[in-house]
């Protein structure tokens, strides 16, 4: 019996050493494991502050390209400014001779060619965008208007345009002048 038990006790030893070695790869692995959870917890705060920087990234880039857009539109904007107000003067003049031929005259070619020319460059200024607006019978819009003086009629509402304004695109290029109702 001292045999079988001598081998009962070999087992038993056998088994709490293997026991004792599965433990210790456990708490090892259980280490490990702990250790990759860390980093990957950390590698995912990364992550996110990552995602974030590119967001905002993303944002200030899109921003930079409407701001870029929107200066390049005003720079276009401000360069036709200064060359239209020079020609709408001529335009203005051209409109008076019109306005102000005879009768008697206005069968001549010379008044032909003048009309002519009042029309080309019309349509030349239409194709830049530049467009009259009506004024006489409307509301008085200040950011449209300039009032040059009143008269007897409805209150704000334009009379006469002693001189026509004018949008490039949809701003005011030039402010109509205009004889405005003052409500007597």
């Amino acid at each position: 019996m001292s045999k079988l038990h001598d081998n009962e006790e070999i087992l038993e030893q056998d088994l709490e050493e293997q026991a004792e070695q599965e433990t210790e790869l456990y708490e090892e692995q259980e280490d490990i494991i702990e250790e990759q959870q860390e980093e990957i917890e950390k590698d995912e705060s990364q992550i996110g502050k990552l995602k974030d920087a590119l967001a905002r990234s993303q944002a200030d880039f899109e921003n930079f390209k409407k701001r870029t857009e929107r200066d390049k539109t005003d720079m276009i904007f401000f360069l036709k400014l200064d060359i239209f107000k020079k020609i709408l003067p001529r335009l203005d003049d051209i409109e008076r001779i019109i306005e102000n031929t005879p009768e008697d005259v206005r069968s001549w070619a010379l008044y032909e060619g003048v009309i002519s020319l009042q029309k080309a460059l019309t349509k030349d200024l239409n194709g830049l965008g530049v467009q009259s607006f009506e004024s006489i019978g409307t509301a008085l819009d200040p950011d449209k208007h300039e009032v040059m003086t009143q008269v007897p009629w409805v209150e704000g509402e334009i009379v006469n345009e002693f001189e026509k304004g004018y949008m490039l695109w949809e701003r005011v290029l030039r402010v109509a002048k205009v004889v405005v109702g003052n409500g007597q």
